[in-house]
Parts: structure tokens; sequence; C-alpha cells
């Protein structure tokens, strides 16, 4: 009776195909013998990937909170339009549940995401902490279905289409930014897969 480990099996997603998992080289890919289907990646290649875009994350972050948005004109008035000052002024106006949820959508879930990265790559390059660094994958497979930084973009680029007709709107150095981040946070979900960090996991704590 054959046994097999299963921590060295992987399951396709599009036809549930059962492979064997094999250490690739460097740049190459595993795909589905029956489907063609991506299965994953170099392990040390993706996770060095997922190093490098959380620290552009925090930088594109920090200037995204520090710089204005968009500066908006109507009728010689100048309003600039910031993140910090965005949630103060909502807390300040009544808008508590509002200014909460942007707080928790804005600031705390990216932050606490790209620390989860970076702390989980020092946990595992020296070995320590196996269960702490666990409970950071789960954290990272979960969190991903909570990331709506994208949709906060995509409001404003619509608010910003309203406002064209009746004010002069500048775009900040923010605004630039915030982009910089959505397109990376979105190349992070693409590019990092769960099975990898899982693996990279394994196989590094073995």
């Amino acid at each position: 009776m054959l046994e097999y480990n299963l921590d060295d099996l992987i399951i396709c997603k599009k036809c549930n195909t059962l492979h064997n998992k094999v250490i690739l080289p460097k740049g190459a890919v595993a795909k589905c013998s029956e489907c063609n289907n991506l299965l994953y990646r170099n392990i040390d290649e993706s996770f060095k990937k997922a190093i490098s875009y959380s620290i552009t994350s925090l930088i594109l972050f920090i200037i995204a909170n520090m710089f204005p948005i968009i500066s908006v004109s109507i009728g010689g008035v100048e309003n600039i339009l910031t993140i910090p000052h965005m949630i103060f002024t909502l807390f300040n106006e009544g808008f508590i549940v509002v200014g909460a949820i942007i707080i928790l959508v804005l600031i705390v879930a990216p932050l606490v995401t790209i620390f989860s990265y970076l702390v989980l790559a020092i946990l595992i390059y020296f070995k320590i902490y196996k269960s702490f660094a666990r409970y950071i994958i789960s954290f990272l497979v979960i969190s991903r279905n909570w990331e709506m930084i994208d949709i906060f973009s995509v409001s404003i680029l619509v608010a910003l289409v309203k406002l064209l007709g009746y004010a002069e709107v500048q775009f900040g150095v923010s605004s630039i930014a915030l982009l910089l981040f959505v397109i990376v946070d979105i190349i992070i979900l693409k590019n990092i897969q769960p099975i990898e960090l899982w693996t990279y996991f394994i196989r590094n704590y073995r």
C-alpha cells in the first residue's frame, strides 16, 4: 500500500487533478498535466517577490498618507484632501462609524498585511516561532478576501468625474502613490499564491 506525504501533493484548482510537488529551478512554473492551469512557481522566487512587494507597498503607503491626494478649487476657495484630514473630518462631523470603517480599510488592514509579510520573512529566515509563523500565513490567506483599498480608489475617481464640471481639480503626489499602491497590491494578490507560502514555510521548518 502506497503512502503519501500530503505536504508533497497539490490539487489543481481547475480540474482537481492530483500532482506531486517538485522543487522548481529559478524562473520555472508548475502547470497541471491535464488542463495546463498554473499550480505554483519557484518558491524561493515567489517569497522574495512577496518581500520586495511588501517593502514597496510600505513606501507607497507612507507617501499616500503624508501628501495631498487632490486639491479642489470651487469659487476661488481651495480645499486640499489628504487621507488623515478626510478621516478627521468624518469624525468631527459625527460620522463615527464611517470614519472607523475607513480607518480599518485604509490604514489598519494594509499596514497589518504589509508587516505580516515582513515579520513572516524574518521568522522563516531565522526558523523561529514556528506556530506564530503558521498563524501569520493563515491570516494572509484570509485577509486576501478583505482587500478594499482598490474600491476606495475607484470611489475617489467616480467622485472626481462628477466634480470636473463644477470645480478645478488638481491631483497631488498621494494620488499617484495611491494608484501605484493599488497596482502593487493587485500584483501581490495575483502572483503570491497561498500554497507557495505554505510550501516555503514547511520546507524551511522541516
